[in-house]
Order: C-alpha cells, then sequence, then structure tokens
C-alpha cells in the first residue's frame, strides 16, 4: 500500500510539474534550438577552417619544395666547384713542388697566378695550404661571420655561413698521382640567388617565415637555424623539442616532410610545412600565423553572428507558440494516463504477489516429490535447500539453517544462476542445542520448530542480513509447511527404521529359540530314539521297529543341523564374537556346505570394524546378495570379498548365475523387499551400493562406505 501511495504522489506531482513549468519547457527548448544551431554552425566553421588548412598547406609545400631545390642545387654546385678545383693538374703539380722545395719561385708564382684568377670563376675568397697546414697562397677576403654557419653533414669541411648573404665555404684535399695528400684548398662562394630566394618571405603573408636548420651537435638539443622573416633574417639556435612538443624543423631533420598545426619555438599556433635537405643533410620549414591566415574569417563571421542571433530568436518564438499548444493537449491526456498508471501500479503489485504465491508452491510441490525413504537426511535437506531459497522473496540475501538430532546443516546463498548447495555440516553439542531453543536468533527471520511424535528434535530457519531485517508472513507459512513435510517424511523413516530393528529383533529372537529351545527338544527327541534303537537291538525284539526308532532318530539329527543353520543364518553367533571377517567367512562355508556350491571368502588382510551396527548392516547385505544368487541367479561359484583403500571400505560379491538388471531408474518399480532392504541399509550406512551386471556373465553387489 506505501508503494501504491507513493506511485499516486509522483504522477500527482508530475502533472503540477506540467501545469506550473511550461514556460521553463519554452525557455529550455529555446535554450536546447540555441545550442543546436551554434553547435551546426561551429562544425561548419570547422569544416572552412580544416579546408583552408590543408588548402594553404598544399601551397606552403609546393613553395617550400622550390626552395629545397634551389638551396639543393646552389650548394652541391659550390661543393662539386671546389673539389673540382682541388683536381687542376696545374694546381697539384705547384703545390707539390713547393713541398719538395719551399723556395721554388717559380711554382709559387705559378701558383699565385693561378689563385689570383679564382674570383673570375665565382669564387669570393680562395686561400691553399701544403702538406703541413701552412699558407702557400690566398686571395679575396673570407667571411668573418663564422659563427652564423650551417654545417653540411653531408659533405666534410662545408658550411653555409650567413653573412649578410649566403657563403658557401667548402674545403678540399689536394691528392698528387700517388693518392697521397700534398695539400688542401678552402673556397668561399657568394650565393646571391640563394639569398634573394631565402628573403622572399613577403609574398606569403607578414607573418610569414623561412626557417633553415642544420642537426644538432653530438649530444646536444640545439639546432643551428637562420630564419627569414618579413623583417629580415636572423640566426638563432632552437631546441629540438619544447615542452609543447617536438618542432616540425626535427621531422625534416629526421628526412620526413608533410604539414602540420602547431605551435611554433615561439608558442604562436602556425601551419607549417617541412621538408628534408637530403642531399646536403639540412632540413627547412616554410609557416604563416594562425591568426594571419583566419583575420578575414573572423571579419565575416561576425556578421554571420548576427543573422544567426535573428533567426534563432524567431525560432524561439515559434517553438514557444508550438509548445505551448503541446502542453494544452499534454494536460488534457494526464488525468487518463494517472488513471491507467494507477491500474497498471495495481496489477503489477498482484502480479508479484500472484508470482511469489506460485514461487511457493512450486516450491513444496518439488520438495515433496524429491523426498524419498531411501534417501539419507543430508540429501533430502539439499533437496529442501535447492527448492527453499528460489523460492523466498529476497534469494540472493538468505541462508537457510536446518538443524536435526544434533547436526546443523547450513546452505550457500543463491546466486540466481547455481541451485545453493549445503555449505556446512557440524556437529551440535548439547549445550548449544538447548541455548539456541532458548534463545532465539535475532537475525532469524523464519523460524519453525521440527517434531517427531509431539518431541522436538530441530528446526528450520531462515536468515537474511542484519542490514535487511524483513519478516513476511507468506515465507513464515511456507517454511512452516516444509517442516511440517520434514517431520511427515523423518516419522516414516523412523517408522521404517523401527520396523527393520524390530524384524532384526524378531529374527534374533527366533533363531534363538530355535538354537535353544525348539534344537534342544528335537535333539533330545533323536537321543531318546537312539536309546530305543539300541534297547530293541539288545532285547532282540522286532526288527522293523529297531529300523524305524533308527530312521526317527537319523532324521531328528538332520533336522537339528537344519535348525542349527537356520538359527546361524537369522542369528549370527560368529558375528557377535568374533567380527565381521571371521562372520563372512562361516557364512561362505555354510553356503559351501549346505548348498554344495562352491563360495569362497576373499580378504586381503583382517578387518575389524568397531561398530557393531555398521558390521550388522555389512553382514546382512553379503546375507541377502549370496541368497539371491543361489534362489533367483541359480549361481554354481560366489566370491565374497572384503578389503580397504584409502579410507573407503569396499564390500563385493560376484557370481555366475544367470545375472540381474538393476537401475537407479527403475529402483521405485522394484518388486523385491530385498533389494530394497539392501538399498536401505546402505543409505543407513551412508555407503554407496550398486548392482552391476558382470560381462563374463552374472552379477556383482558393490558397496564402498568411507571410514572416517
Amino acid at each position: 500500500m506505501c508503494e501504491n501511495r507513493a506511485d499516486h504522489d509522483i504522477i500527482k506531482e508530475k502533472s503540477l510539474l506540467l501545469t506550473r513549468d511550461d514556460r521553463k519547457i519554452s525557455i529550455i527548448s529555446g535554450l536546447l534550438l540555441l545550442g543546436l544551431t551554434l553547435t551546426t554552425g561551429i562544425a561548419v566553421y570547422n569544416a572552412m577552417r580544416q579546408q583552408i588548412e590543408s588548402t594553404l598547406g598544399r601551397g606552403l609545400g609546393v613553395a617550400l619544395q622550390g626552395k629545397a631545390l634551389l638551396i639543393e642545387s646552389q650548394v652541391e654546385k659550390g661543393v662539386s666547384d671546389t673539389r673540382t678545383l682541388a683536381l687542376r693538374p696545374f694546381l697539384i703539380k705547384s703545390v707539390q713542388e713547393l713541398n719538395e722545395q719551399p723556395d721554388n719561385q717559380s711554382a709559387m708564382d705559378d701558383l699565385m697566378r693561378n689563385v689570383d684568377s679564382l674570383p673570375d670563376a665565382g669564387f669570393s675568397a680562395a686561400i691553399v695550404y701544403d702538406r703541413n697546414g701552412n699558407t702557400l697562397a690566398q686571395t679575396g677576403q673570407f667571411s668573418e661571420n663564422q659563427h652564423q654557419a650551417l654545417s653540411l653533414n653531408k659533405y666534410a669541411h662545408a658550411f653555409l655561413i650567413w653573412d649578410k648573404q649566403f657563403v658557401l665555404r667548402t674545403s678540399a684535399e689536394i691528392f698528387d698521382q700517388k693518392k697521397q695528400m700534398i695539400g688542401s684548398i678552402t673556397t668561399e662562394i657568394k650565393l646571391p640567388k640563394l639569398t634573394r630566394r631565402f628573403s622572399e618571405i613577403r609574398s606569403i603573408g607578414n607573418t610569414g617565415e623561412f626557417i633553415l636548420c642544420a642537426p644538432p651537435a653530438h649530444k646536444t638539443r640545439e639546432m643551428a637555424c637562420l630564419i627569414s622573416q618579413i623583417d629580415g633574417i636572423k640566426f638563432k639556435r632552437l631546441l629540438r623539442d619544447t615542452n609543447t612538443g617536438i618542432l616540425p624543423i626535427s621531422y625534416a631533420l629526421d628526412g620526413q616532410h608533410g604539414v602540420i598545426a602547431v605551435k611554433d619555438y615561439r608558442q604562436v599556433q602556425v601551419i607549417e610545412a617541412y621538408a628534408p635537405l637530403k642531399a646536403i643533410g639540412l632540413g627547412m620549414t616554410l609557416k604563416l600565423d594562425e591568426s594571419e591566415l583566419f583575420a578575414p574569417i573572423n571579419q565575416e563571421l561576425r556578421l554571420i553572428i548576427l543573422y544567426l542571433a535573428g533567426l534563432i530568436l524567431g525560432e524561439i518564438l515559434l517553438l514557444n507558440w508550438f509548445v505551448r499548444k503541446l502542453i494544452n493537449s499534454e494536460r488534457k491526456a494526464q488525468h487518463a494516463k494517472e488513471i491507467a498508471e494507477q491500474f497498471s501500479i495495481e496489477l503489477s503489485r498482484k502480479e508479484t504477489e500472484l508470482r511469489e504465491r506460485l514461487k511457493e508452491i512450486t516450491c513444496l510441490f518439488e520438495i515433496r516429490r524429491s523426498i524419498g525413504l531411501e534417501l539419507s537426511v543430508e540429501t533430502v535437506c539439499q533437496n529442501i535447500f535447492i527448492h527453499l531459497i528460489p523460492a523466498l522473496q529476497y534469494p540472493q540475501f538468505a541462508t537457510a539453517v536446518i538443524e536435526l538430532d544434533g547436526w546443523r546443516y547450513i546452505s550457500g546463498r543463491s546466486n540466481l544462476s547455481l541451485a545453493p548447495h549445503v555449505l556446512t555440516k557440524e556437529k551440535i553439542a548439547e549445550q548449544a542445542r538447548t541455548e539456541r531453543r532458548a534463545n532465539r536468533d535475532p537475525a532469524c527471520t523464519c523460524w519453525s520448530v521440527i517434531k517427531i511424535n509431539g518431541k522436538t528434535c530441530g528446526n528450520l530457519r531462515v536468515f537474511y542480513p542484519d542490514d535487511k531485517p524483513l519478516l513476511l508472513q507468506e515465507e513464515q507459512k511456507l517454511v512452516n509447511a516444509i517442516a511440517t513435510d520434514l517431520e511427515s517424511w523423518l516419522e516414516r523413516k523412523q517408522l521404517e527404521q523401527t520396523l527393520i530393528s524390530i524384524a532384526e529383533e524378531q529374527a534374533h529372537t527366533i533363531g534363538q529359540e530355535l538354537h535353544d529351545n525348539v534344537g534342544q527338544q528335537i535333539a533330545a527327541i533323536g537321543y531318546q530314539a537312539q536309546a530305543l534303537e539300541k534297547k530293541l537291538a539288545t532285547t532282540g525284539n522286532d526288527a522293523n521297529m529297531s529300523k524305524a526308532a533308527a530312521s526317527i532318530a537319523s532324521q531328528a539329527q538332520t533336522a537339528v543341523i537344519h535348525i542349527k543353520q537356520l538359527a546361524r543364518g537369522l542369528l549370527p553367533f560368529e558375528l557377535e564374537t568374533n567380527g565381521l571377517v571371521f562372520a563372512l567367512r562361516t557364512l561362505a562355508e555354510r553356503v559351501t556346505d549346505t548348498y554344495h556350491i562352491s563360495c569362497e571368502f576373499l580378504s586381503s588382510h583382517d578387518i575389524i570394524i568397531y561398530d557393531n551396527n555398521v558390521a550388522l548392516n555389512l553382514y546382512r547385505i553379503a546375507q541377502e546378495a549370496v541368497n539371491n544368487a543361489i534362489r533367483h541367479g541359480q549361481a554354481q561359484h560366489i566370491t565374497i570379498s572384503l578389503s580397504t583403500h584409502d579410507k573407503v571400505l569396499d564390500l563385493s560379491i560376484c557370481d555366475d548365475g544367470h545375472g540381474f538388471s538393476y537401475k537407479e531408474s527403475d529402483r521405485h518399480a522394484t518388486s523385491g523387499m530385498g533389494l530394497k532392504i539392501m538399498q536401505y541399509r546402505a543409505k543407513q550406512l551412508d555407503a554407496q551400493l550398486e548392482i552391476l551386471a558382470r560381462s563374463e556373465g552374472g552379477t556383482e553387489v558393490h558397496l564402498e562406505k568411507r571410514i572416517i
């Protein structure tokens, strides 16, 4: 009822909110529309921005490739010219003569004349050294800004120097005909065309930059770079990577090329194209600031925003009109919906209650169907837990406990996918049982006492955690019904056990009566008949009477023997006096003597059973199996074996009779009381009994019992 009232309040509150907040709904809808429009505009802007970046990047890449080809061709030509100069025969001859004769003035004059002619060949400066590094001849003026130089790693002793223009300094060694170094030559070549192209940055934009860098020295992060800007060319040393990541020039030095949007060394967002100069070992980039790139778009964007604002305002007004109409129609439908929801909630509650009752009925049906007299107490408790826990309203939190005859069986909690199982089985001390009955556990939700013939022998309890003190009358009724069924089963089981006990006592009494009374009386009759026979033989009376007396004595003696055998079967004296092994061996011998068939007993060693009840039940099972083999199987050879291994006791009775088919599914349909009593005795021992057909013919009765 509380749940129904809460649901009704929620429905009413929704109706009031709908009535009060129609204006809020309109505002929120307008804001959503505004957000959608702005999102669309931003998405279009970003798409345009990316397209512009891509287009500009391609343009920067093309421009960069053109500059790269020019730089590589200019530098390669200068290096090639210097190396060609070092191979000129006149230069080699003059240097070789001066190395051999330093005072050879003729050779010095020839060398000076040739060196002085180098400026006409395009060299701005040149100097020749002998093999010891001494200056032989020099012409022109070398650049003094050697600190603003980029080392060309692809060429030894080659540098690109910035001294208000690009200057290529190259050194080459001079070798004679024997490939021996006799000197070297160092030249400088001015590259005005390269200087002009490197300085042409204004056409790209006011924030454009053209950067040319050499790789950093070993174990350093600094790169020597020439940066062309709109205000001139500067020499700087840049770090290969910054706090925001690796600079694109580093990609170029690694042999990569491409276009990227990134922050440059000034931490300014730029569009930058990068490419390697593989032929000379340098890297170069061409970039433009994004602020300059998107300035025209940002100016147009202000006007577009004004148009969008007017459009959004009109959309909000139109949406408000539609929302008001929708709210009016919603108010009319809300009342009908409230009534329908109330009916739905009530039906749902009824359905839930019916489902719970169905679970409880199914639980009782399954428990009653699964309980059988031949089952053990632990198996019955297991079946109760399997069906009881899922039938509860909160099975994931519930735990069930059954206490019977000093034993406590505790279920595991259900995880809704596997059936609950017997988690523990523990012995209860007598004092603990008394205290449990006297002081009921406050965490116990449902409690039912189990009585047999008016005497309390245990209880069935259901527990929920302390933070869920749930008490449902229906669950208490279910627990009471299960406890009643368990009581009936225990009473029937106790009655059956009592009947077996009475039958055993009656057999014991009959056997003892046959052995001690009837047997003695028939034996006395036999002795009297023997005395009568001797007396008639002595007096010489009628021979026929003497023969009759002898016949009476013989029959009485035979009757005594059969009575003693019957008494031994009903009352196994050997079991009480000498134990199970001796009793089974005596049973085998008696069967051999009585029925004139082969019956042997096998035992690997002496096995002592201290529990007389266990020994008696094992003996009775063996006795019944042997009787079945003789009567029904008409066996001619029977083997009784008793052994132990790994704390397991094995009893086996094998015969070569006609055989017998026995399956667990046919157990209830079997009409023989002997098999039922054997199975019951095995359950009493908590043992496993199987009746199997042997492959070579006949039947095997096999019992296994774990020895504690």
